[in-house]
């Protein structure tokens, strides 16, 4: 047991760092695997499930705390999600740290108003195979995959809007 614990998280890192972003399990076109996690907050209480999401835009987002563009990114995410909120976008983050205190510590530094799931296991990065840190999927009202992203920098934003405004008027 001891050893599984300290290869995975290594496992999972090195696979995160080093593999190849162009060989995807989950594809574009590909209904997305079904997921359910305890939330982050609430301490755990209550869970977050993908399939409750459908009929809603998703931008099912990987990270954790040791990720740096993951700082980018929760600034423009809340921000995206605030803008399509209504016209039905919703932004899923699920955290990969090992202890969900970390993932706090994060938060007090980059607070957000969408759904935070947690994942200490890794199980859902196995799932859906992630290539890189942060990596995220948007997801369509039907539940396919639509779009991959993989890292994050200041200009996604331009990316993703014009994607979100799309889909979610489909």
């Amino acid at each position: 047991m001891k050893i599984k614990k300290v290869i995975s998280p290594f496992l999972v890192g090195f696979l995160l760092c080093f593999g190849a972003a162009s060989a995807f399990a989950i594809e574009s076109g590909k209904v997305a695997p079904a997921l359910t996690l305890k939330t982050l907050k609430n301490h755990q209480q209550q869970q977050i499930k993908l399939e409750d999401y459908k009929g809603k835009v998703v931008y099912l987002d990987f990270w954790a705390s040791w990720c740096g563009p993951c700082r980018d990114s929760f600034p423009v995410l809340d921000e995206l999600r605030a803008k399509y909120v209504e016209a039905g976008f919703e932004v899923v983050g699920v955290n990969l740290d090992e202890n969900t205190s970390d993932a706090d510590g994060f938060l007090k530094k980059f607070p957000v108003k969408f759904p935070l799931a947690a994942d200490p296991s890794g199980r859902s990065a196995e799932i859906y195979q992630l290539k890189g840190m942060p990596s995220a999927y948007v997801i369509d009202k039907k539940g396919v995959v639509r779009h991959i992203v993989v890292g994050f920098d200041k200009d996604e934003k331009k990316n993703l809007e014009p994607l979100i405004a799309q889909l979610v008027n489909e």
